[in-house]
């Protein structure tokens, strides 16, 4: 979110306004204000109402507001991508640590008894030839 974050900042600092103050004029409470501005998008009660946030205090800093909710979607997205992709991989790597060394131990001769009768059965077939 560093563009998204960078632009707000740099904006309203530019005009010399407090936060205190653009929550009079925008009616955006200063706590969202100061979340967008840390990119600290936890705080905001959600989609729509971040990106209305968002959109208002673009327009009131004068800046391209769909460019900036179309660069904030991108970023969200990138990031709920990457947090879905860590979830997935820990999934997937957990079971393997949890079981037991008993149960590997057996997942480990089924396997390799697999791999001998595999090899024995072609070893057979190939002296038939």
């Amino acid at each position: 979110m560093n563009e998204v974050v960078h632009q707000l900042r740099t904006a309203r600092e530019a005009k010399g306004l407090e936060l205190k103050e653009v929550e009079e004029i925008t009616k955006i409470r200063t706590k969202y204000l100061q979340a967008l501005e840390d990119g600290d998008y936890s705080i905001l009660p959600g989609g729509v109402y971040t990106v209305g946030f968002l959109r208002s205090y673009a327009r009131f800093l004068d800046l391209d507001a769909d460019n900036l909710v179309n660069a904030f979607r991108m970023e969200a997205t990138a990031a709920k991508l990457e947090t879905t992709f860590d979830n997935t991989l820990q999934e997937t790597i957990r079971p393997y640590r949890e079981q037991s060394l008993l149960i590997r131990i057996s997942q480990f001769y089924r396997e390799a008894g697999d791999i001998f009768r595999f090899l024995k059965t072609s070893r057979m077939e190939q002296s038939k030839r």
